[in-house]
C-alpha cells in the first residue's frame, strides 16, 4: 500500500532510501543542486558498490556538482532535454514526488509525494521502473565512471581467482556479488532482474541456467559450500 508524503517526510524517505540501498540507487529529477548532505549518502552508496543512476533536465548541472558526482564509481549521469518527473528508488523503495533534488525545495517549497514498496505493490514499481527506463533509453549521457569491481564489502573467505561473465563467457575477476563484465552490466543494469536467465557459470565457465541472484551452476556452488 502507497503512503503519502509530506515536505519532511520526502526528505527523510529520499535518505532512507539511499542509506538502504544494496545494488542501484536512481535519481530522477529536472533540476539537480546536490546538498553535502546528499553527496555524502550517495559517495557512502559509492563506496558499498551500489550503482548510481542520475537522469537530469532543465538547467545545466553546475561544474562543482558534475565534477564531485562524476568522481564517484559506478555512477552514471544522463540529460534528458524535457524531463518534468521527479522519482527517487532503490531496488525495493521508491519515492514520487514534486519535490526536485534540488536544496531549495527542500527547505524552502511545500512538496507532497508517494511512497512505493515494491513487496507491497510490486506492479506500480515496476511501472514506474519501466518508464524511468524509456527515459534513460532516450537520454544523452553525460558522464559514465562504472567501476564493475569497486569496494562493495566482500565475504572474507570470498574466492579472488579468475571468473567469467554469466551473459558473454568474457574472463574476468571473480564476484559473485557482480558476475557480469562492465559492457553487460551495463544492458542489465537497464532492466535490473537479478533473476533474468543468463548463459554461463561464472565459476567453471560452461554453460549453465544461471542468474545474477545465482551466478554459479549447482556444481561449482555445492563445491564453493563444502570448502567454505
Amino acid at each position: 500500500m502507497s503512503q503519502f508524503l509530506d515536505t519532511h517526510d520526502i526528505t527523510n524517505k529520499i535518505n532512507k532510501l539511499i542509506k538502504n540501498a544494496s545494488n542501484n540507487i536512481y535519481i530522477v529529477s529536472p533540476y539537480l543542486k546536490i546538498s553535502n548532505t546528499l553527496y555524502e549518502r550517495l559517495n557512502d552508496a559509492s563506496k558499498r558498490g551500489v550503482y548510481i543512476t542520475i537522469i537530469y533536465g532543465k538547467d545545466k548541472l553546475n561544474s562543482k556538482d558534475f565534477k564531485r558526482l562524476g568522481d564517484l564509481i559506478n555512477i552514471n549521469i544522463y540529460y534528458y532535454h524535457n524531463l518534468h518527473a521527479k522519482c527517487y528508488f532503490n531496488d525495493s523503495e521508491m519515492v514520487i514526488t514534486s519535490m526536485n533534488m534540488y536544496e531549495f525545495s527542500e527547505k524552502n517549497n511545500r512538496e507532497m509525494g508517494i511512497y512505493i514498496n515494491k513487496s507491497n505493490d510490486n506492479s506500480t514499481f515496476l511501472d514506474a521502473f519501466q518508464e524511468t527506463k524509456s527515459i534513460i533509453d532516450n537520454s544523452e549521457l553525460k558522464k559514465s565512471n562504472l567501476n564493475l569491481h569497486s569496494s562493495k564489502e566482500k565475504h572474507k573467505k570470498q574466492n579472488i581467482d579468475s571468473g567469467y561473465c554469466i551473459r558473454c563467457s568474457k574472463s574476468i575477476k571473480h564476484n559473485s556479488d557482480k558476475p557480469l563484465c562492465p559492457n553487460c552490466y551495463k544492458k542489465w543494469v537497464v532492466y535490473m532482474d537479478v533473476d533474468y536467465t543468463e548463459n554461463y557459470c561464472h565459476t567453471c565457465k560452461k554453460e549453465k541456467a544461471t542468474s545474477v541472484f545465482k551466478p554459479e551452476c549447482y556444481s561449482c556452488f555445492k563445491k564453493k559450500k563444502k570448502a567454505s
